[in-house]
């Protein structure tokens, strides 16, 4: 992914610009800027949203506690993962082989994903 932010900012900036001259060139020679923001634009901007790193990392182990209360689970590796506040582990089972997808937040490890494998 890292591999195309650049070219992908390139071709976006050297189309944004073409568009803005192939715009003015057709008037008559007046230079008039189109008046809604070019989809190279767009592209422009989701590309260097994409471009921010997120820190996703991967766990897996057994269940050893699931808490649907607090919404976390605990590994056989003693490490506790923490979900939102809706949700579902009606599916899981204690001793189950999982894998959990989560972010650090200080002290606690945010998750997002959970799957049995």
């Amino acid at each position: 992914m890292r591999n195309l932010v650049l070219p992908v900012l390139l071709v976006a900036a050297l189309s944004a610009s073409s568009g803005v001259m192939a715009a003015g060139y057709g008037s008559g020679g007046n230079m008039v800027a189109p008046a809604t923001p070019a989809p190279a634009a767009r592209v422009l901007a989701h590309a260097l949203a994409m471009a921010t790193p997120i820190h996703l990392k991967t766990a897996r182990g057994t269940l050893k506690l699931i808490d649907a209360k607090a919404c976390t689970v605990t590994l056989s590796s003693r490490n506790v993962y923490q979900f939102g506040p809706k949700c579902d582990f009606s599916r899981l089972k204690v001793g189950e082989r999982v894998t959990i997808r989560w972010t650090p937040k200080g002290k606690l490890r945010d998750a997002t994903l959970i799957a049995a494998r």
